[in-house]
């Protein structure tokens, strides 16, 4: 099942988030080998990219990055956003920092990058925009559930200030994902 761009659409992952607007869709597609890093950073720079490009080194799993989607529409849904977008919203959710620049350094595409993960918000199921948003990438497309294969679990441990008994006890995803939730909280 090939896109537009002749990429595989099943390597991607693509959910429904609730909404008091109604639904809006999610579509995750996650890159190796990528060769235009510092193009598609640039254009996320300007606002000229319809997606969160992500560095995948700190993110555990699609779950960890659906908790950001899912708090940046909400906040966006009741007007309390602190960015200028809703993709910058969700990269700025995924930091427990409450620093917007620190959690771009950390969690956004670097010049650097050679996995990039896309999260792209759109209307419909069939999500026909992410086409648009893909082709962009010059890299290969791999399956989205391979992202832990690309993260540096000690990485986000230090990050996240999760000690050793935590990650045993609570599991590195669970200390991660809470941390994200509690942070205006707490």
């Amino acid at each position: 099942n090939l896109d537009e761009c002749g990429m595989e659409k099943s390597l991607r992952q693509t959910y429904c988030v609730q909404s008091s607007g109604g639904e809006q869709w999610v579509t995750l597609a996650l890159f190796s080998e990528v060769r235009n890093a510092s193009k598609l950073r640039s254009d996320a720079t300007r606002g000229a990219a319809s997606a969160a490009m992500l560095d995948p080194t700190l993110l555990t799993s699609p779950f960890h990055v659906l908790v950001a989607v899912n708090k940046a529409v909400v906040q966006k849904e009741q007007l309390q956003t602190k960015t200028k977008n809703i993709y910058s919203e969700i990269i700025y959710n995924l930091s427990q920092s409450t620093n917007i620049s620190s959690a771009f350094k950390k969690f956004a595409i670097k010049d650097t990058s050679e996995n990039v993960l896309l999260v792209i918000l759109h209307s419909s199921r069939d999500g026909h925009e992410v086409s648009n948003v893909v082709c962009t990438v010059e890299g290969t497309e791999v399956n989205v559930d391979s992202i832990s294969s690309f993260c540096d679990t000690e990485a986000i441990a230090k990050e996240y200030q999760i000690s050793v008994c935590e990650r045993e006890i609570s599991g590195l995803e669970n200390s991660v994902v809470t941390r994200i939730v509690a942070r205006d909280i707490v």
